[in-house]
């Protein structure tokens, strides 16, 4: 069976009720019924039918309708998972999606706990219905036929989806759009009160760097996020997400979120911050990356290697989607105010 064909066979085996597409789900541009079901919170209680806005794969603004709170999720990213531990709903991810990198942080054990039920570039609508789940978060652009399938499938089998607006590339991106992410998922679980509270939390982390950049919006400087650098070639890194990081700090990212750059390409750029990204796909050389970019006679007077200005940080913590975002805008406001 193709892996992006539902059979009623295969839904019949996975124990799911199903239900045809309806317009539970619709296009939020539509005159939606599933509108009108818009949720009321009354003493930070969840009153269901709750309707909230989502994201597909291209964009386009959805709503999604959550008949009561979820309690079989399967996650597609760190950033979501880490998210519904935060909010005390470890218990209610059946599975995740194997993370891109091994994770050494404080949610180490948890995530070991919680069953990683395959690749995100090899992942089988199939699969992910043997785990019974009746809700799907993370990153909007895994919601297409070439990877977990499209949310209008997975509403076709009576299954909401939330994607997180952190990660939605054509949205006017934000770091305040975490902290959205996070009463959004409250609302969804009826856990508004840890989501208010681990929500202020945050927000406060971010209202601290702003006041001590509160200047950040005269000229831009130059920033390079950076990866896979061997001393001949680089790759970078381009999301809107980690630009409007940058902005926060008054720099700008001047990648092209492209590989196979020369060292004149580099030397070209200018840059006078490298933040280089480090992965578990790139270990052997990230090891010494850094030092020998500061040793390479050929970048002397790249401003960010002539002032030392070079700073590692982990993939995971950078570049994806959830509140580790504001732990990198942390680490990178001390490294240049140091």
């Amino acid at each position: 069976m193709n892996k992006k064909t539902f059979g009623i066979a295969l839904i019949a085996a996975a124990v799911l009720t199903l239900t045809a597409c309806s317009s539970t789900y619709k296009n939020s541009t539509s005159s939606s019924s599933a509108a009108k079901e818009t949720v009321k919170k009354t003493n930070s209680e969840t009153q269901y039918p709750l309707t909230v806005k989502t994201y597909d794969d291209k964009g386009t603004e959805l709503d999604q309708v959550f008949k009561k709170a979820p309690e079989k999720v399967i996650t597609n990213n760190l950033s979501s998972t880490e998210i519904l531990i935060e909010l005390g709903l470890k218990d209610k991810i059946v599975g995740m999606l194997n993370p891109d990198n091994e994770v050494t942080d404080k949610y180490k054990d948890d995530l070991a706990s919680i069953p990683h039920i395959g690749d995100k570039k090899t992942i089988s609508q199939e699969a992910i219905l043997a785990y019974g789940p009746d809700a799907l978060i993370g990153r909007n652009m895994m919601f297409s036929d070439k990877s977990m399938g499209t949310i209008s499938t997975w509403n076709s089998n009576d299954i909401p989806v939330y994607t997180q607006k952190a990660s939605v590339s054509t949205t006017k991106q934000d770091l305040n759009n975490i902290i959205e992410d996070v009463k959004n998922i409250g609302d969804i679980f009826n856990v508004q009160d840890k989501a208010d509270k681990y929500a202020g939390q945050l927000q406060k982390r971010i209202d601290a760097v702003k006041k001590k950049n509160k200047s950040y919006d005269k000229d831009l400087k130059k920033a390079l996020i950076m990866c896979a650098y061997n001393d001949e070639t680089f790759g970078t890194y381009k999301s809107a997400l980690q630009e409007s990081m940058l902005n926060q700090l008054g720099y700008t990212n001047v990648a092209t979120g492209t590989s196979d750059l020369t060292l004149e390409n580099l030397v070209s750029m200018e840059p006078e911050l490298i933040i280089y990204v480090t992965s578990d796909r790139n270990k052997a050389i990230d090891k010494d990356a850094k030092d020998k970019m500061e040793k390479n006679a050929v970048l002397e007077n790249v401003p960010a290697v002539k002032n030392k200005k070079i700073m590692t940080i982990s993939y995971d913590e950078l570049m994806d989607y959830g509140p580790s975002v504001i732990d990198s805008l942390e680490k990178v406001n001390d490294f240049v105010n140091k």
